[in-house]
């Protein structure tokens, strides 16, 4: 006998970006990898708390230089709920990477350098 074990889809991406072209970009690259049912786009910290509040998000791709406020308040906030979602950071804040990584973030890509890397890491969780 055999089995195939698949790992589970994962159902909703957040992208929390304050740069509408790059969040675009990431949104388009990810649109194409199988397994998704919604992502979400946001520039904003208030509507990315909305949204987490409101949908079961399962990756959420954060930038932490907001236009109102800043991504490490989402990653306090999803430690003090305990709500389990997987954080990819994507910012050119490189001084605050140890700090996310107290909050629970995943993963921490340079804004600068790493879409690809990042986009790699997003199809390396199917």
């Amino acid at each position: 006998m055999y089995k195939l074990v698949l790992k589970p889809p994962i159902n909703n991406i957040l992208i929390v970006e304050d740069n509408l072209f790059i969040g675009k970009k990431i949104m388009n690259a990810t649109k194409n990898i199988c397994g998704f049912k919604n992502i979400y786009l946001t520039e904003s910290l208030q509507e990315a708390i909305s949204i987490l509040n409101k949908c079961k998000i399962k990756l959420l791709i954060l930038d932490l230089k907001l236009k109102d406020g800043s991504g490490l308040e989402i990653l306090k906030m999803l430690k003090e709920k305990q709500i389990k979602v997987d954080v990819f950071i994507f910012s050119i804040s490189k001084e605050l990477s140890t700090t996310c990584f107290k909050y629970g973030a995943k993963a921490f890509y340079d804004k600068a350098k790493d879409f690809d890397k990042l986009i790699d890491a997003i199809k390396g969780l199917h």
